[in-house]
């Protein structure tokens, strides 16, 4: 269904701990069409520490007494459908998600110190960054995705000036030839990632750090943002 959305919380010692919703944009081309890519093309992050929208305590907490007898430890995504006012569960990962985890990286101000608490067991306690509450992520596709059967050959990638403050390239298949000059390798080329005060300004860094990135035959979305958003919205 369209009225997708997910949530990122980390468990610990049986506690679960809310930490971003989110949402993935899978499908390969703009207006949702085209057919459900190996990683999304594109991905939003809010801050949801008090899980508002309420999908953790819909469908993460209920786990936690399996969690306990297992003793699992560590990162879980869940991603919901909204129908007639309820979430239903789709799936599960145990993972911060391709879109989603350098977003809420960014949005901590002590990402490493949480990670680590979790992985000994021990309760997170996240520090967010002040001001900060949105993330946006843009994937930069290479030549002949989301059909990854098709290789193509190893293209020039030109950067023409650095990304706005708070965004960052997070590199993909792209390498450095001898004479130091970026070279496309692959599928998946980058993702251009923001956060900000505002979703809208999140969005606008994202978009304006991959207009900065230039490679043959790649491409992106142009629509991240418009649907999907908010959660359970379609």
């Amino acid at each position: 269904g369209r009225a997708e959305a997910g949530h990122v919380a980390l468990v610990a010692g049986g506690r679960v701990v809310p930490l971003i919703t989110n949402q993935e944009y899978k499908r390969a081309f703009d207006g949702n069409q085209g057919i459900v890519a190996g990683a999304p093309l594109g991905g939003l992050v809010e801050r949801d520490p008090d899980d508002r929208h309420g999908l953790a305590r819909a469908l993460i907490e209920p786990l936690a007494p399996w969690f306990r007898e297992v003793g699992y430890r560590g990162p879980v995504q869940v991603t919901a459908v909204r129908h007639d006012g309820r979430w239903h569960v789709i799936e599960y990962n145990v993972r911060l998600g391709v879109t989603s985890g350098p977003l809420l990286l960014r949005l901590l101000e002590n990402p490493l110190e949480v990670l680590l608490a979790a992985a000994r067991g021990e309760t997170p306690r996240p520090r967010w960054r002040r001001g900060l509450r949105f993330g946006a992520s843009i994937t930069l596709a290479g030549y002949g995705y989301p059909y990854v059967q098709i290789e193509g050959p190893e293209l020039p990638v030109e950067v023409t000036g650095p990304p706005p403050p708070n965004t960052w390239l997070w590199w993909g298949e792209v390498r450095r030839d001898r004479r130091g000059r970026l070279r496309a390798t692959g599928h998946r080329l980058l993702d251009a990632a923001a956060v900000a005060r505002t979703l809208p300004a999140a969005l606008a860094a994202a978009y304006a750090a991959i207009r900065q990135v230039r490679v043959p035959g790649a491409y992106h979305r142009l629509d991240i943002g418009r649907s999907l958003w908010p959660p359970g919205a379609s």
